[in-house]
């Protein structure tokens, strides 16, 4: 005589239900068709949820749920967060034209914030973002993350939704670090450029610099007094950092 035929059924506990993250915790139960197989529903005879768990397409279901959720959620911040920014750039450069709302901006309350002065107006745009980020340490992080990612772009004069539109479809954290990048490229183009410039000053210029010749120097070893002398060469190679010259091919000479 046939048997009959045997389903499968999904029994999740009371913790699983209220939890969601808690899914792992659904136990598979054999249910025989056969009334009087039930009896043994809730013995140990049960598959392990791992091998199981992929046949289940609730499961996956829920997760592709809340990763379309979370990418979706990941979307709508990174928008505002542009709309926002380029909102905060607006004012600041009516701030920075007009000099009765730059003093009305300075009046407003601006709880533990340090106010700025009234000279400060032409960084209308750091005072802002300082403004709306608030007064904690963390706040202060934020402000100058934000300036980072947005004040190269107005400098270079974008303004409403073209600046809202680059701050989305670069994203705010990767224009902050390329500016900071940038930033400190230029900076230290300028330091070496300018290392060799001391502060003007009345009297003589001293400058502080070790210099590599090729070949020994000789005629310069045991001068003393105040002798003038020319000194020509080919410099190779000039480090501002190390405050390093190197001279190739020098010629010395003792001026009458």
């Amino acid at each position: 005589m046939p048997q009959p035929p045997i389903t499968s059924r999904c029994v999740m506990t009371k913790e699983a239900v209220s939890d969601m993250n808690s899914w792992t915790s659904m136990r598979f139960e054999e249910i025989d068709d056969n009334p009087d197989a039930n009896a043994d529903a809730g013995s140990d005879k049960k598959e392990p949820v791992s091998d199981r768990l992929s046949d289940d397409p609730t499961v996956m279901d829920r997760l592709n749920a809340i990763k379309r959720s979370l990418f979706s959620l990941e979307n709508d911040y990174r928008d505002s967060l542009a709309k926002q920014l380029a909102l905060a750039a607006d004012v600041a450069s009516s701030l920075k034209r007009d000099f009765f709302l730059w003093n009305d901006f300075i009046d407003s309350n601006w709880n533990d914030v340090q106010k700025p002065k009234l000279s400060d107006q032409r960084d209308a745009l750091r005072h802002v973002l300082r403004w709306l980020c608030g007064p904690t340490r963390a706040g202060k992080q934020k402000a100058s993350f934000y300036f980072r990612a947005v004040s190269p772009l107005v400098q270079k004069g974008l303004r409403g939704s073209k600046l809202e539109k680059k701050l989305r479809k670069k994203g705010v954290k990767v224009l902050a670090a390329q500016h900071a990048a940038e930033s400190r490229s230029e900076r230290e183009e300028n330091e070496i450029i300018h290392q060799f410039a001391p502060k003007g000053k009345q009297g003589p210029w001293r400058v502080r610099l070790d210099v590599e010749f090729d070949r020994k120097p000789e005629e310069l070893f045991g001068l003393a007094g105040e002798p003038t002398f020319t000194l020509r060469g080919a410099v190779q190679k000039l480090d501002g950092k190390q405050s390093r010259m190197w001279v190739l091919g020098y010629s010395f000479a003792l001026d009458d």
